[in-house]
């Protein structure tokens, strides 16, 4: 049988904000073999200014977001990059949206990587599973002042001598100290890895659901291990469960159950279970995990059930949250319409012919436009590339402090802050660099 090819992902970004927190750096390591380690490095789109912020966390010089092949040039080597079975990454719901809005923002389907039989495993809570499960063997960071610090680096700390060829918050740095931590489950807890994929695979999950087993979830903060149990399916991806503790210490189903629910409302002890969420879902029957808690009586259980058909919504409603700016408008994307044209822009193997591509939705004629703009600018009409310009002068020059973007007022502030506790070495030139272009503009 051939052996599942399996990899860790991190990315560096341009701040934390959705839509705007666009990569500069990707790092990937295969677990298999860690000799394996590739980086990718591509330059900020020409209309982003680099993040003050990102770069005092992860010590970048601001030029090196400036330099390299464009995002857009990037995307087809950092998918060749992924090609695993398995994907993991710490926290790994933070790098799987950026690889979706990377994406996104490049013209491409945002969500290849949840497709298929692709599993993505969050190495965060995996690791702070096996150190509540193994405490002898993985270490967790103990509690102070009623915190827990599970960053990477002190996870590893936790459990490896001083690793000076990590160097800490940059992407190649962080793939090694997670595969290392990983393959010292591997080795030392086949029992616990055997399950890994499971623990996160929606298609795992839905069979334990609807076999209506015990399950159970694992909030990593308080490393605390929470007994479930399925009761109704809203959809094939939704379902109401029981929290077992809430439910016994609550008595069972009360009077006062019945009452709020038949409100239309639900009692503390029942959840709404989404099969996609990034956070473990387990049988504790694999690691023979002792049931701690009662499940409701067969009368108790037809009871519940009826309440929530006859009270509760029996579908989920997600809604249409609308988005204002264009870099968080992704669900959809790319309309029906406008699939072929991007197919034919990103094959078209000149940026002349790639500019003659139509599109038809508005958010397809937008992004290509900016893609257009930070690749060959040379190309555009005089007319559109007057009104981009104005478009990135407005956004550069903003005034708002709550703009999700980087401003030039707003990174000025940001470097002034940071020297005010020394010079720092990553922003020299950087702060001319600004002035300079909102005099210009």
């Amino acid at each position: 049988m051939t052996e599942e090819t399996e990899c860790v992902f991190d990315f560096e970004t341009n701040g934390i904000e959705k839509g705007f927190r666009l990569p500069h750096q990707l790092a990937v390591i295969d677990i298999n073999n860690i000799n394996n380690l590739e980086v990718i490095n591509n330059r900020l789109p020409s209309y982003e200014l680099p993040s003050p912020g990102a770069l005092k966390a992860t010590s970048t010089n601001w030029m090196k977001l400036m330099e390299g092949p464009s995002l857009y040039e990037s995307i087809p080597k950092i998918l060749e990059s992924l090609d695993y079975d398995i994907l993991w990454a710490y926290n790994a719901q933070y790098d799987s949206n950026i690889l979706t809005e990377a994406l996104y923002t490049s013209g491409f389907f945002p969500y290849p990587h949840k497709m298929g039989d692709k599993v993505i495993c969050d190495a965060l809570p995996f690791i702070s599973l096996a150190g509540k499960i193994y405490p002898n063997i993985i270490k967790t960071p103990p509690e102070k002042n009623g915190k827990r610090n599970q960053s990477l680096s002190n996870v590893f700390m936790n459990n490896f001598k001083e690793d000076k060829s990590i160097i800490w918050h940059q992407a190649d740095g962080d793939v090694k100290a997670t595969a290392k931590l990983l393959n010292k489950i591997k080795l030392e807890i086949p029992e616990l890895w055997q399950y890994r994929t499971q623990m996160f695979s929606k298609f795992s999950r839905y069979k334990i659901f609807s076999d209506r087993n015990r399950f159970s979830t694992f909030y990593f903060p308080k490393q605390k291990i929470t007994e479930m149990f399925p009761i109704f399916e809203l959809d094939t991806d939704n379902y109401y469960s029981i929290n077992l503790e809430d439910f016994n210490e609550n008595n069972g189903l009360t009077k006062k159950n019945i009452s709020t629910m038949q409100q239309g409302k639900k009692p503390k002890w029942l959840k709404e279970t989404y099969l996609k969420t990034p956070g473990i879902i387990f049988n504790p029957e694999w690691f023979d995990i002792k049931a701690e808690q009662k499940i409701p009586n067969e009368n108790e259980l037809n009871e519940i059930v009826d309440l929530i058909k006859e009270n509760l919504p029996i579908k989920k409603d997600w809604g249409e949250k609308e988005e204002e700016h264009l870099e968080t408008q992704i669900f959809g994307f790319p309309s029906m319409k406008d699939k072929e044209s991007w197919e034919q822009f990103h094959n078209a193997n000149t940026w002349d012919k790639k500019i003659q591509v139509k599109f038809f939705e508005k958010r397809s004629k937008r992004i290509a436009q900016r893609i257009i703009f930070d690749n060959a600018p040379e190309t555009i009409d005089d007319e559109p590339y007057r009104v981009l310009l104005e478009f990135i002068k407005g956004r550069w020059l903003s005034n708002d402090p709550k703009t999700p973007w980087t401003t030039i007022p707003k990174a000025l502030n940001q470097i002034e802050e940071f020297e005010k506790d020394g010079e720092l070495e990553i922003f020299n030139n950087y702060k001319d660099y600004l002035r300079e272009m909102k005099e210009n503009l």
